[in-house]
């Protein structure tokens, strides 16, 4: 199995920082992590339009939750963290930080839920800036390296009529599905990015300008209750574009491919959200995997049939490694699909698209 593609956001962030005057007091005015100290906290995420979620199971008191904040050095928030807020009845709070020198704010909108297993890709919002806004998922469970491509676009490096994550009404149900697809690059300061595929995954994205890979932080909290993952399924519909070309955008006689999987690792016993994540490399090889479904064009364990409107389905048992241990364990979920299998090498063909509908992960009871 090949690595996923998740490729340019940290080194062209990282590129285009430039040296600022140093400030006697900050300016930033950031939420940089949020959790609660409730055994009926499962999961936080932050999403790149200042909106964040808090996952419970059924067992919470949402009239009576107290949500412990950090933000960015200096700055402060209102309400302060610790302070119990009513996020009963669907309410939402609105969590406003002010930086050290007091000119800046941001305001966060945080609501809460409860986990979902089954994903129909329905809603969606933006991010990024007014002038430059990007396709994500209403869910901000999922994630996608849109933002990527919103910087080649600002630096002008191309000029796509689409991103490569973003919702299309060919769907196998309801109004729209996730479509992915992968674009041709160009040249972004001093890289030159052949394509860029696109890609969507249970997790966040944090620009590593190191390591590209290192960007993401994969998978979400899988609580006991949820129940032992048995089964991968969904609706999927995958064309490969006309002309696959290698790292140095030289045509290969080789037929594009997607890849979709999920995955099961298990993390240390009450490890907070954004700690002992896996990211595009160790997803691959790291010994806390457990169990995986994974698809395959040519795999016996993968079954499929056809589907509505052109969409094939298919169910792919999970393959366990390890034995589930909760008494000794937390354990974290991942799906991730993506375009083109080998766009982590740059490899691929332009107008490959992946759409996704339905995605599901069937659980047995764990008694």
């Amino acid at each position: 199995m090949r690595q996923i593609s998740f490729f340019l956001v940290p080194i062209i962030a990282w590129a285009m920082t430039s040296c600022i005057k140093d400030e006697p007091l900050s300016r930033e005015a950031d939420i940089i992590e949020i959790t609660v100290d409730n055994e009926a906290f499962i999961d936080r995420s932050i999403a790149e339009n200042k909106t964040i979620k808090l996952l419970f199971s059924d067992k919470a008191d949402l009239s009576k939750i107290a949500p412990i904040i950090a933000v960015t050095a200096g700055s402060t928030v209102e309400p302060a963290s610790g302070d119990t807020v009513d996020f009963s009845y669907g309410k939402q709070v609105e969590y406003k930080v002010t930086s050290e020198d007091k000119k800046y704010t941001n305001t966060y909108i945080v609501s809460v839920g409860e986990v979902q297993m089954k994903y129909n890709f329905e809603d969606w919002t933006t991010a990024g800036t007014e002038q430059n806004p990007y396709p994500i998922l209403s869910d901000q469970m999922w994630s996608n390296a849109n933002s990527g491509v919103s910087l080649a676009i600002l630096v002008g490096a191309i000029n796509p009529d689409r991103y490569p994550t973003e919702k299309t009404e060919d769907s196998a149900f309801g109004k729209y599905a996730a479509s992915l697809q992968t674009l041709k690059g160009g040249k972004v300061i001093l890289w030159t990015y052949p394509i860029f595929a696109g890609n969507l995954f249970l997790g966040d994205f944090a620009a590593n300008p190191s390591n590209a890979l290192k960007s993401l932080k994969l998978g979400r909290n899988h609580p006991k209750e949820i129940g032992k993952p048995i089964t991968f399924r969904g609706y999927y519909k995958y064309k490969p574009g006309p002309e696959f070309t290698g790292s140095k955008g030289e045509i290969i006689n080789k037929v594009d491919s997607m890849s979709m999987y999920a995955a099961l690792f298990k993390v240390t016993k009450g490890a907070v959200p954004d700690k002992e994540f896996l990211d595009g490399e160790t997803i691959l090889t790291s010994d806390r995997v457990i169990a995986r479904a994974e698809w395959h064009h040519d795999s016996p364990n993968v079954t499929e049939k056809g589907g509505p409107n052109g969409f094939t389905e298919f169910v792919i048992p999970f393959k366990y490694t390890g034995v589930l241990d909760y008494e000794h364990y937390d354990y974290r979920i991942t799906i991730v699909c993506s375009s083109s299998k080998d766009g982590n090498l740059y490899e691929g063909a332009v107008g490959s698209t992946l759409i996704v509908d339905e995605l599901e992960i069937i659980c047995d009871p764990i008694k």
